[in-house]
């Protein structure tokens, strides 16, 4: 997995109203403390928690992965047990610290959509009531049609036209990141030029962005920046990659 490209414009979002705070992030990368535990030993905690937080079942493979991993390593009491103990003690530390980009950026977005931290409505939240747009007054008659409306089987359609209905707004056309050039994305939300470039050939590497969380990782967007961004782009499935080998069997 290739690191995210530096930033190159504008200074790291801090205690501000429009994205998250040094504290709030502290506090939600708490989990990485069970890392340091017993040399990795509670790695499968962990990862078990944020699966279950997260919904994700990716997550859920990987604790269990960890369990098995920590239960072989802790047998063997020779030197050889101490090294694998090591090595996997750093390969769960730099995994939860992969793995945290995504916690962090998961979490935020669910506190900017009023939701909790496993993504249910707060009870609390109170719904926005509807507004209503002013109606128009109905344009004046004439007296003379005043006096002979309601007789004769005449109405006021006879005199004033209906108020034609206001058309709608044109909807945005949603930028799809695994197919726009590199002028398109750098229009989106927190990128630039640089950054766009960067996507572009990461992109071309990897043939294509698996969502648009991965998309937002490449690019180094902050939690609040991938929120706005779900409302101007998306990204579609990748294509799939021809086949090599096997022949085709004709019944």
């Amino acid at each position: 997995m290739t690191n995210a490209p530096r930033r190159t414009r504008g200074a790291p979002v801090t205690a501000t109203a429009t994205g998250p705070s040094i504290y709030w992030r502290l506090g939600a990368s708490s989990w990485l403390l069970l890392l340091l535990v017993g040399g990795g030993a509670l790695a499968w905690l962990a990862f078990g928690l944020l699966a279950i937080v997260a919904r994700r079942r990716s997550w859920g493979i990987i604790a269990g992965v960890y369990g098995v991993a920590a239960i072989i390593v802790l047998i063997p009491e020779d030197p050889a047990g101490e090294i694998a103990q090591g090595s996997l003690y750093l390969v769960v530390l730099l995994h939860g610290l992969i793995i945290n980009q995504g916690w962090l950026l998961l979490l935020w977005e669910r506190n900017e959509n009023g939701l909790t931290i496993f993504g249910n409505p707060r009870g609390g939240a109170a719904r926005r009531a509807p507004t209503r747009r002013p109606q128009r007054a109905a344009p004046a008659l004439p007296r003379e049609a005043e006096r002979l409306l309601g007789g004769g089987g005449t109405s006021r359609s006879d005199y004033v036209a209906p108020a034609a209905a206001p058309a709608p707004a044109p909807a945005a056309e949603l930028v799809d990141v695994n197919t726009a050039n590199q002028r398109t994305l750098a229009k989106l939300t927190g990128m630039d030029r640089g950054l766009a470039k960067a996507a572009v050939a990461e992109r071309t590497k990897r043939g294509g962005f698996a969502s648009l969380e991965a998309f937002a990782a490449t690019a180094g967007l902050q939690p609040h920046e991938l929120v706005r961004l779900g409302s101007e782009a998306f990204c579609s499935p990748r294509p799939r990659a021809k086949r090599s080998f096997g022949r085709r069997v004709d019944y």
